[in-house]
């Protein structure tokens, strides 16, 4: 017991930044650990000491920590613990460019994570292999392994994850851009998405989007209206309502709209204020841009608010 609220303790203190404070309640757990003969105790901990010796940049002791870990993770059949050790260890061979060893770590993750259905732990593992390949670049390998993760949080209904693959996925793939950010944007109308993320997945869809098109308004408003429904109290709010009002004085300039009585004739006959009619209306223009390129289900998600009242 006491072994295990030394590493707790530990695990705190590390969040708050004080690694010496953090590294000292870590090596006393792990001696006790060592005492009363608790592997699994011993394993978490050097697994633990390790990503902090990382992070120090104490790549030699972060490597000896981690591959101790995973030899006991291996002793006592722990492959959850093995595949995060093998993740990890993947990472820092990444860094230190060790690209061939940082894969074949990855792929031996990757085997284990299937084995125990770590879908979300999956995911990961493949972004990163993507990240690789990226660099080595095998942009191809790249893509597929960023879709293979897309898809893979989908099944997980990691839904927010899901949001930055496809963000990733549209600066990757330029020649589909739109349709991961309409995909994403799309999803950001069903989840209760971070307002940051959210309104930037908007904007980048804005800036993509032909000037004029219809799209643009869309967009806008449903910034506006997200930056009402969802932003209150936020500490960025009134930069978030700057930039949605940004995109709607250049959707309003791009339709010819220039004096402010134009302005709330056009946004009043759009509906722009009216979200019953918009967001429906941006939903339809976001499913004819994606087309059969979705990266999950649609069908997962229950009827919005919005979508029965078209119902």
């Amino acid at each position: 017991g006491k072994a295990a609220s030394l590493h707790q303790l530990a695990g705190i203190y590390a969040q708050q930044g004080d690694v010496t404070k953090a590294i000292a309640l870590y090596s006393e757990s792990l001696q006790l650990d060592e005492t009363i003969g608790n592997v699994q105790g011993k394993a978490a901990t050097l697994h633990e000491l390790a990503g902090i010796y990382a992070q120090q940049g104490d790549v030699t002791r972060a490597i000896a920590f981690y591959s101790e870990s995973l030899q006991l993770t291996e002793t006592i059949g722990n492959v959850r613990g093995k595949a995060a050790s093998l993740h990890q260890l993947a990472g820092i061979y990444a860094q230190q460019g060790d690209v061939t060893k940082a894969i074949a770590l990855y792929s031996e993750s990757l085997q284990l994570k299937e084995t125990i259905g770590d879908v979300q732990g999956k995911a990961a593992t493949l972004a990163n292999m993507a990240a690789l390949a990226f660099k080595q670049g095998d942009i191809n390998r790249a893509l597929e392994l960023l879709k293979q993760s897309a898809q893979t949080l989908a099944l997980a209904k990691a839904y927010i994850d899901l949001l930055t693959v496809l963000n990733n996925l549209s600066v990757a793939d330029e020649t589909n851009g739109l349709v991961y950010l309409a995909q994403a944007t799309w999803l950001s109308l069903r989840i209760y998405a971070p307002i940051v993320k959210t309104i930037n997945l908007i904007r980048a869809l804005f800036n993509t989007v032909p000037q004029g098109n219809e799209l643009e308004a869309l967009l806008a408003s449903t910034a506006l209206y997200f930056c009402q429904v969802r932003g209150e109290g936020h500490p960025e709010l009134e930069s978030l309502q700057e930039r949605s009002w940004e995109m709607i004085s250049f959707a309003a300039d791009a339709q010819g709209i220039t004096t402010p009585e134009a302005f709330h004739t056009w946004f009043t006959q759009q509906q722009l204020n009216e979200p019953e009619y918009f967001l429906p209306r941006l939903a339809q223009h976001l499913e004819a841009i994606v087309g059969d390129g979705w990266l999950f289900e649609r069908d997962s998600f229950p009827v919005s608010g919005w979508e029965k009242i078209q119902q």
